[in-house]
């Protein structure tokens, strides 16, 4: 039997992952919407711009321990940093979603009034999953299912949180990262002060900053770095707000290299700035109190920010203390009721100038992927901030693309795919598309960038070397219960996946049929498979040595998957197949009237950036 080959995994929803609806009772044809007449709005997010014209990037979420004192999944902040980007005096804005996507806002405002449009894309993609297993074995700590431990192996790098910082000295800005796993990587800006550039490490291990004299001890997650010469000695050192499990704090890691080649290796991390029971830590600095020193900021997940004063004489070693809340009514207060807040969960925190005044304000991640301002309307001595206003972008931001309803489909926005989409046409919406039947047709392709002083980023996902599309699945119980993005957990970035789930007749044949036209497709595939489950009696339990007990299900099961090629071209040919629904193992099974599971799932690989695939008409059609 030839497995299909898997697709992306996301626990995070980008753009095109849609929930997939319950199977409905058969009635002729067991697909719904096999002509993507029906479509949801689906937003096109790659320029950093929603539907409703507001700075966004895309969501997502991550286990993480909440005030319940369970892990539960969690909406992660988009991350933000300010510095002037491009050597015009005006601080611009740099973020990174959850998904490891950063997004450069050059500001093309004035020193009293910002504006930003839209966002460039540029690489590093940070939250590449490279070198991790499909499957480990229960001995090893692996759970093979669905929401288990490989499922949050493969989220290890996402929920990244970024910072600026001039490392070389020459006035451009590098670009420092933290994630979920409890890693922090440094990437060079190799372009100029006029127009940055980011490289891709290969692989992206490369860029990691040990932390400790042993790399493979990790002392905290969700790590959220600054980089900031601290004690003074003309080398920045590292500032790290984490995490998300216990108590967490601020820690500081001193250099003991040099900027160009800093060292935060030597086991002199401390803590710098206790937590004290808040979680999910982003630090900042600013001047709070007029004293002429930088002082911390800290955000949490809860939307507050804490103020700790830096002291006088601060000694290697010291922690220092909060001084309260940034208040409602403006200064920093200790009663938690007097919090100003600044989003309704985690958010991330930068500071800048941007309206000139001399006074720094707040720019704020936030949840919701947008990124809000929060003018600081106060005194160098005591801030005051507005209410926090999400920021506009380019008010002629793209349109939304339209998913089809009732289809799960992942175009591999969580394993680098950049500017990879999916959407249903029209003939006078897209020329090419001429669909084969209805109105519309399923178009998958690669969206135009927004870049004007940054290169096209393309990545590759390094897992695709190890990829081996016919036997990358084990077991059967997988294939049905996986959505769209369980199925490359592995894959490369260009891999696509479209699933619906069915049921069928039980002994009833189907014949199969749609229409595709593309270029640069390869590895495409249709898949169907169909699974029964029956209970033969009772489960038992059956008791032993102490108080041990062993459960016996009393039922058979069975299950199959069929394949067929296609070599799309460039004008429409039509697919077909035919299935009869049985089971030739438990052969028992046939007498049943329906399946208990069954889907049907199209994948291929497109090439980027000018691939392209229509698909049309697809129907399953009974016989007799």
């Amino acid at each position: 039997m030839k497995f299909p080959r898997p697709a992306a995994f996301l626990l995070f929803a980008p753009a095109m992952a849609l929930a997939q609806a319950p199977a409905p009772a058969v009635s002729k044809d067991p697909i719904r919407n096999g002509g993507f007449e029906r479509t949801l709005q689906s937003p096109n997010l790659w320029p950093g711009v929603d539907k409703d014209g507001f700075l966004a990037g895309f969501r997502g979420v991550l286990p993480v321990l909440s005030e319940s004192g369970s892990v539960a999944e969690t909406p992660m902040p988009v991350s933000v940093a300010a510095g002037d980007l491009n050597g015009d005096g005006l601080a611009d804005l740099a973020t990174s979603d959850p998904l490891g996507y950063v997004r450069i806002y050059f500001n093309s405002g004035t020193a009293q009034e910002p504006r930003f449009t839209t966002g460039e894309l540029s690489l590093p993609w940070l939250a590449s999953g490279e070198g991790r297993p499909l499957w480990t074995p229960p001995e090893l700590g692996g759970i093979n299912e669905i929401g288990g431990w490989n499922m949050r192996w493969a989220k290890r790098r996402q929920g990244v949180r970024i910072g600026l910082a001039n490392l070389s000295g020459s006035g451009k800005l590098d670009l420092v990262a933290g994630n979920y796993f409890g890693e922090i990587y440094l990437v060079g800006n190799t372009g100029s002060a006029q127009a940055p550039q980011f490289a891709q490490p290969q692989p992206l291990t490369k860029a990691a900053l040990p932390l400790s004299a042993d790399p493979d001890r990790r002392w905290g997650n969700l790590f959220a770095p600054l980089l900031h010469d601290w004690d003074g000695d003309g080398r920045l050192d590292l500032l790290v707000g984490e995490g998300s499990y216990s108590a967490n704090n601020v820690h500081l890691l001193t250099n003991e290299g040099s900027n160009a080649s800093p060292d935060f290796s030597s086991g002199k991390k401390q803590a710098l700035a206790l937590g004290q029971g808040r979680e999910q830590l982003s630090p900042a600095l600013a001047d709070v109190n007029g004293d002429g020193r930088l002082d911390l900021l800290v955000a949490d997940r809860k939307g507050r920010v804490s103020v700790y004063p830096r002291p006088d004489n601060w000694k290697p070693g010291e922690s220092i203390a909060p001084a309260g809340y940034l208040a409602k009514n403006g200064g920093f207060l200790p009663e938690e009721a007097q919090a100003q807040s600044f989003g309704s969960g985690a958010i991330t925190i930068a500071t800048a100038d941007l309206n000139g005044d001399r006074l720094f304000d707040l720019i704020i991640g936030r949840g919701n992927g947008r990124v809000a301002w929060s003018p600081n309307k106060g005194t160098k001595e005591s801030p005051k901030f507005d209410p926090p206003a999400e920021l506009k972008g380019d008010k002629a931001s793209p349109p939304a693309w339209l998913a089809p309803s009732q289809w799960d489909i992942s175009t591999g926005a969580s394993r680098g795919n950049f500017f990879a989409y999916a959407t249903a046409v029209t003939a006078q919406e897209d020329a090419g598309a001429q669909p084969a039947e209805g109105t519309r047709a399923l178009k998958f392709g690669y969206a135009a960038p927004s870049n004007q002083r940054i290169p096209r980023p393309a990545v590759f996902f390094p897992g695709a070397k190890d990829f081996d599309r016919d036997s990358e699945l084990r077991g059967v119980d997988f294939l049905y219960r996986a959505s769209a993005e369980d199925r490359g957990l592995n894959g490369p970035a260009n891999f696509f996946v479209m699933r619906q789930l069915l049921q069928f007749d039980i002994g009833k044949t189907y014949k199969l049929s749609f229409r595709a036209k593309g270029n640069k497709v390869s590895n495409a595939a249709c898949t169907i498979g169909w699974r029964a489950y029956k209970e033969l009696g009772e489960a038992r339990v059956i008791r032993g040595e102490r108080g041990a007990a062993t459960r016996t299900v009393n039922s058979i099961s069975d299950g199959t998957e069929q394949q067929v090629e296609f070599r799309p071209g460039a004008s429409w040919s039509e697919v077909t197949g035919e299935y009869k629904i049985q089971f030739r193992k438990q052969r028992d099974l046939n007498k049943e009237a329906k399946t208990s599971e069954a889907f049907i799932e199209i994948s291929f690989d497109l090439a980027a950036p000018d691939g392209f695939l229509y698909l049309d008409d697809l129907k399953l059609v009974p016989q007799g």
